[in-house]
């Protein structure tokens, strides 16, 4: 890894397009599933497709700037779609995502059949992705647009943040939120067209999606969310270049893929707040604590003691838990801070 990242100059292009396309990804992701808007990375990677060839078609070059042209139009007009479909039909939003997602996409495997095989193959890699293959040129693209759209999403921050947690408030403020809406969107567009051609338009959407969704297992802050996704994309896109680099025939996209899916069900099990581990460990210790101090418990639900022991009862008072006043017991300030939060289940490391 080091002698590559030092020697290699190929390397280093194309890492650094990568780790750019994917911490931008995976930072807009956090807006997207806080929407409720999962498949939407997927719907617009699949309707990019036919779009690619269409631009291939008309202007017969495989130039990006051109075919990614043809990818950003057709995924906008697949967006305006969602929006007619969700405002003037009872079809729910996820089955328009499905329609629009297939129709879209078996209609770019339609027109792909219409090219020759050299030009088929050459458009193949829009469909898985081939970041090994990609040009300064590419490099260059995924770097302005990335920059763009962070600085976008930085700038209107505030209204972003209080348009998908509030839209109604948000609102009612005096602001459109048609307009904050069409910036999401936009913004989700840019991600998902300069990411097909290095990940595909068959994974984009996992690129978009797992970052976010591992991020809310360590945090429940957006903007922590935001760095954290931006971080893990980044972590999964070193991981699926280098082992592209380093293991012949490896694609990178699947490789990124496999490594944000790895990062997922790590913290799934082990983060701290909502790992499944560390809840069952948690629950675990929570159950024993309350047995520990059964009577501070019912001594701070019915006012008395529920023992006489007087083992029991010396230690409570040694811990400074409760004071002994005329043999009527009392809990203290630090006794009734423990019981509150046994029951409540919180600090349960005592």
């Amino acid at each position: 890894m080091i002698n590559l990242l030092f020697n290699d100059s190929y390397f280093q292009k194309i890492l650094l397009g990568i780790v750019i396309l994917a911490f931008t990804t995976g930072a807009i992701g956090v807006f997207v599933t806080e929407r409720k808007q999962a498949l939407v990375g997927d719907a617009l990677s699949h309707a990019a497709l036919p779009g690619v060839v269409i631009a291939f078609m008309i202007f017969n070059t495989r130039r990006i700037e051109v075919l990614l042209l043809g990818a950003l139009i057709a995924s906008l007009i697949s967006m305006f779609l969602l929006e007619i479909i969700k405002r003037y039909s009872k079809i729910k939003f996820d089955a328009s995502m499905a329609l629009i997602l297939s129709s879209f996409f078996g209609f770019g495997n339609v027109l792909m059949n219409f090219l020759i095989g050299s030009d088929q193959a050459g458009l193949q890699k829009f469909i898985f992705g081939e970041a090994a293959t990609m040009l300064q040129k590419d490099v260059n693209m995924i770097v302005i647009v990335s920059i763009v759209v962070l600085f976008l999403a930085i700038l209107f921050w505030k209204h972003i943040k209080l348009y998908i947690f509030d839209e109604g408030f948000y609102s009612s403020l005096g602001f459109n939120s048609k307009l904050i809406s069409g910036l999401l969107s936009f913004l989700t567009v840019l991600v998902v067209i300069i990411s097909i051609r290095a990940i595909g338009v068959v994974l984009m959407s996992a690129l978009l999606i797992a970052p976010a969704v591992t991020a809310r297992f360590w945090s429940d802050r957006l903007n922590v969310n935001f760095i954290l996704a931006g971080i893990f994309g980044a972590i999964a896109g070193i991981i699926g270049t280098y082992f592209s680099f380093t293991v012949k025939g490896l694609p990178t996209g699947p490789v990124i893929v496999v490594a944000l899916s790895i990062i997922l069900i790590v913290s799934l099990l082990l983060s701290p707040k909502k790992g499944l581990i560390v809840k069952a460990i948690n629950i675990k210790r929570h159950k024993y604590l309350i047995v520990k101090y059964h009577d501070l418990v019912h001594l701070y639900q019915h006012n008395e003691f529920s023992t006489n022991n007087i083992e029991h009862l010396n230690h409570y008072l040694n811990k400074g838990y409760i004071t002994n006043d005329n043999s009527k017991y009392q809990l203290t300030n630090k006794g009734n801070t423990l019981v509150n939060n046994i029951l409540r289940g919180e600090k349960l490391w005592v």
